[in-house]
């Protein structure tokens, strides 16, 4: 144990953001750190921690986590003129951030060794390296979707004219940083003048349900509807990018007649105009091979309908991150099918477990799924297939391990 205290700081906690948050605190415990989480949520935080301790049959890093501090998001700023508002809003979110910090540190009597962002968005850190001296504590995070060093010409976010991830990555405060796509370490490191860039696993939660929770009845549900059909699942937080149009337009491929395809989670139509939804919609509401279930779906959900399809659909647009689904797939040993031209195919290739599409072609799609349904495929691919390698490199096991780089001095 090093007795530091690392104040783990996530605005958000919406998606993935509470599950990583509790998997980072607990991870952070058992490197000996210990931790002061600071987030939106605190009860849940409590009743999350109280399940994955229980589950990993553990307690004992319980005792270096700290009772969670509310966050809440700032007030965004109104004020005159509109360029100011930027630079204001960050001066609320970390100067308020660091002012409430100091404040702790005084009254405990203790020091806060550094601060760890569980995520970090580019386009909520535009200004930090304005505000940064009222801020004041050296800090790591999780760089979550770092997609400038992928699509080096279309930067998600510039600002003055400069990728804004330059911008944070010049931090003088910044001690290292952390990134779930392994591609994109070298560059990233040259533009943190050679700090620490260490990725982390894409880990996920691996359990089936139990039948008594009924987290399985969607995937009997899917299974009863398929009538020994094969299924091809799409599943999360479903906008455009996750390329659900697509996969809606490859169901009714001719070829696909015979196929089930299931689009399961919380659906977002931003980035999609008016005609291409009533077509989409009308795709839904008629095509006798698509089963639709839009709502929040919890990992058990996801796990026991993975466990029953028979392809794994993340063939994403414009998507140059990293996705815990395949961390899913190869758990269950299910052939994934993802989208060219970043991390997910080049994890795709180096591990053999899936095929590669070129991005939105829908005949490409289709004679992909044709291959990974035909027989003797999955016979095959199980003679290839490195599941047990990837599953290892994005276990949550080696999140101690991770953090253990990315803090040392």
């Amino acid at each position: 144990m090093n007795n530091k205290i690392i104040a783990l700081v996530d605005w958000s906690w919406l998606g993935h953001h509470p599950n990583y948050f509790v998997s980072y605190a607990v991870a952070l415990a058992q490197a000996g750190y210990r931790v002061l989480p600071l987030c939106s949520d605190p009860n849940d935080f409590t009743m999350r921690l109280s399940q994955n301790l229980s589950l990993n049959e553990s307690d004992a890093e319980v005792k270096l986590i700290d009772e969670p501090i509310v966050l809440n998001n700032p007030v965004m700023s109104n004020i005159q003129p509109r360029r100011y508002r930027g630079i204001h809003n960050a001066l609320r979110r970390f100067g308020g951030l660091g002012k409430f910090l100091r404040k702790w540190e005084r009254s405990q009597g203790e020091k806060i060794h550094l601060v760890f962002f569980a995520c970090i968005y580019e386009h909520q850190f535009e200004f930090f390296t304005k505000v940064e001296w009222r801020f004041g504590f050296r800090w790591s995070g999780l760089y979550l979707h770092p997609r400038s060093f992928r699509i080096l010409d279309s930067p998600m976010c510039k600002g003055r004219g400069e990728p804004s991830a330059e911008k944070i990555l010049s931090s003088g405060l910044m001690q290292s940083i952390a990134v779930l796509d392994e591609g994109v370490v070298e560059i990233m490191s040259e533009v943190a003048r050679g700090k620490p860039v260490i990725p982390l696993p894409d880990f996920t939660d691996e359990c089936l349900p139990d039948a008594a929770t009924g987290e399985s009845g969607l995937a009997n549900k899917i299974r009863a509807f398929a009538g020994g059909r094969p299924i091809v699942c799409l599943m999360g937080y479903l906008y455009w990018t996750k390329g659900f149009c697509d996969f809606t337009e490859v169901a009714q491929h001719p070829s696909m007649r015979n196929v089930i395809f299931f689009l399961g989670g919380e659906l977002n139509w931003a980035e999609i105009d008016n005609d291409k939804s009533r077509e989409v919609k009308q795709a839904w509401a008629n095509s006798h091979n698509i089963l639709t279930h839009f709502t929040d779906l919890t990992d058990g959900q996801i796990n026991a309908v993975i466990s029953v399809s028979n392809v794994v659909y993340a063939a994403y647009r414009d998507f140059p991150s990293s996705s815990n689904m395949l961390t899913k797939a190869a758990v269950f040993k299910k052939p994934v099918l993802v989208s060219d031209g970043y991390v997910m195919a080049e994890r795709v290739r180096k591990y053999e477990t899936g095929e590669v599409v070129s991005e939105g072609n829908i005949d490409d799609i289709a004679k992909a799924i044709q291959r990974m349904l035909a027989d003797g495929y999955c016979d095959e691919l199980k003679s290839r297939a490195q599941w047990e390698e990837y599953h290892a490199l994005h276990s949550i096991e080696r999140l101690p391990e991770c953090f253990e780089k990315l803090l040392s001095e």
